[in-house]
């Protein structure tokens, strides 16, 4: 009898949760490098701190995306954990403005939006498009939350919802563990408190629904069901990355703790405010109930962060293997042991392949198969590059600057070219996965043989990578020779790709738009195998010189 409704009620939760990730990708494709310079200027305070996480969950709409960056950073040493507090508490105030837009009186005009947003995804820009596909996800957000409606005002009104609601009401534990569950099941704390907020504004409107008594203890749970995206970013990381994903937990459930007891004269309170401010806007009162949860507990907390620390700290005990050694930016060192710090720099540069790995492995995957959470980890990756890559070579010419022999001169030298080899394999992988995502916006995908002959030329670069990692590593220089022969292999491999494709092309088979992209991803490719021959070359001899460099290539295709 209600199949319609409930399908009504998945569909336009599907349409919702689209549209929120849409929106929060597209934002965060505008926002590009500059996610890197926001976060960088937490690290002094950590007022600064709570400051930054609150613009970067705005920017990109999601405090799991915020929170998920944070610990990605915490995981590649960039970031020390006392910096990481404030940006996860500012997340937590952020978070609060999604609320604001959906309870806004607005929803009517999510066709609009759509309309606009798909208009300016035309534009050749690739900023237009990409703000055309935010506005297009705020446009499916309002849509789905008016389809949500007619699904959910026949459901409220049956027996088993009645008994549901009230219970919600009668028992917060009930409708806590409801908020944590469902929140990590749909992976979105701004879905569960969408739906609650059309739920209440059904029960305003005369439809007997969910009540604030019971609201309340659901928004708190979705706020701790939230943290399970941290906590399994941090799975796997370093013992700061752990710390994070903990605090961050610590700090929901603090919220729990001190508003849960004071249910009652809580709600009691919202309750005036909306009487007196908010009607009949009443999805803004659970916009305004989640605000002040969030930002008075981490007003409450923001002067107990060192104790928090310390607990978490202890809780968390520090482990010996660290990725990079603190010493690698000592600048003190390079006073007193330039060479010493020229052999240090070494392990950082090391660490800064096995990202560049890491990145080459993901930008594989996502060739051949569409999946977002590729595209955030992505990002993420690339500000480590770049950010290994520019703190390396500022450490390195400071070294330079503090006097070293001829011999390790060269070392210094051959480094720096390491460092900026590794550095555009990162850039070229960035352009590989901006030339799949756009395709996988539009619907275009590779032919069989053309993804045949693409996952030849990965196996062959996977290799030689693995390969030129390890002769850096340990200056085997038999390796290294090893991987050098496989850059032929690579250009043969390319040009014969390249063949397949016009061929194809002529053919009918592909389009010119495709054609031309496929072509910019083999010859990214081949620049990829470029770059790891100039890496392995400097092995055999630190002022190498491939003789297929000697021919110098046009900075568009570098």
């Amino acid at each position: 009898m209600y199949s319609d409704a409930i399908i009504l009620v998945l569909g336009g939760l599907a349409l919702f949760l689209f549209g929120i990730n849409l929106m929060s990708d597209s934002l965060k494709a505008v926002a590009g490098s500059r996610l890197k310079s926001i976060i960088e200027k937490s690290t002094n305070t950590p007022l600064k701190g709570v400051i930054v996480g609150i613009i970067l969950t705005i920017s990109i709409q999601s405090s799991s995306g915020a929170t998920v960056l944070t610990i990605g950073l915490l995981r590649a040493g960039l970031m020390t954990f006392p910096q990481s507090v404030g940006i996860i508490m500012g997340a937590n105030i952020g978070t609060t403005f999604t609320a604001f837009i959906i309870g806004l009186p607005i929803a009517n005009y999510g066709p609009v939006f759509l309309a606009v947003g798909v208009f300016m995804t035309f534009f050749k820009r690739k900023k237009i498009r990409y703000i055309g596909g935010a506005i297009v996800g705020l446009g499916m957000l309002f849509y789905g939350l008016k389809t949500m409606e007619g699904g959910l005002r026949p459901l409220a009104a049956t027996e088993f919802a009645e008994t549901m609601f009230q219970s919600f009401a009668k028992n917060w534990f009930l409708g806590t563990i409801f908020g944590t569950v469902f929140t990590t099941i749909v992976q979105s704390s701004s879905a569960s408190i969408g739906v609650l907020q059309k739920l209440y504004e059904i029960n305003a409107t005369g439809v007997q629904s969910i009540q604030l008594t019971g609201a309340v203890p659901i928004l708190i749970g979705a706020n701790i069901g939230t943290t399970i995206t941290a906590m399994i970013a941090s799975i796997g990381g370093n013992k700061d990355s752990k710390r994070g994903a903990l605090i961050h937990v610590m700090f929901n459930l603090v919220t729990a703790l001190v508003f849960l007891p004071l249910l009652i004269p809580y709600t009691a309170l919202i309750q005036l405010i909306e009487d007196q401010f908010l009607k009949p806007y009443s999805m803004l009162t659970i916009a305004f109930a989640h605000a002040v949860q969030n930002i008075l507990t981490a007003l409450l907390l923001f002067f107990f962060i060192r104790y928090l620390m310390r607990f978490v700290i202890w809780s968390i005990k520090d482990d010996k293997d660290h990725h990079v050694p603190e010493e690698v930016f000592d600048e003190t060192l390079i006073a007193t042991s330039p060479v010493l710090a020229l052999e240090l720099v070494k392990k950082g540069i090391i660490y800064m392949g096995s990202i560049v790995k890491e990145y080459f492995d993901i930008t594989k995957v996502y060739s051949f198969k569409e999946n977002s959470k590729l595209v955030d980890e992505a990002q993420t990756l690339e500000m480590i590059i770049d950010t290994y890559d520019e703190k390396l070579h500022d450490y390195l010419i400071k070294i330079a600057q503090g006097g070293l022999g001829a011999d390790n001169s060269k070392k210094l030298s051959r480094n720096l070219d390491t460092i900026r080899d590794f550095e555009r394999i990162g850039d070229h992988l960035t352009n590989i996965m901006e030339f799949f995502e756009e395709r996988y916006l539009e619907s275009q995908f590779l032919s069989e043989e053309s993804a045949r002959d693409l996952n030849e030329l990965y196996d062959v670069l996977g290799n030689m990578l693995d390969e030129t990692l390890e002769a850096f590593t340990d200056n085997n220089i038999e390796l290294a020779h090893k991987a050098i022969e496989r850059e032929e292999v690579v250009d043969e491999i390319e040009e014969l790709a390249r063949y397949r494709y016009i061929e194809q092309l002529k053919q009918g088979d592909v389009t010119f738009v495709l054609a031309a992209n496929y072509a910019d991803i083999l010859s990214n490719l081949e620049r990829i195998g470029d770059h790891l021959m100039n890496i392995a070359g400097s092995v055999i001899e630190p002022l190498y010189i491939p003789q297929s460099m000697l021919m110098p290539k046009s900075d568009e295709e570098d």
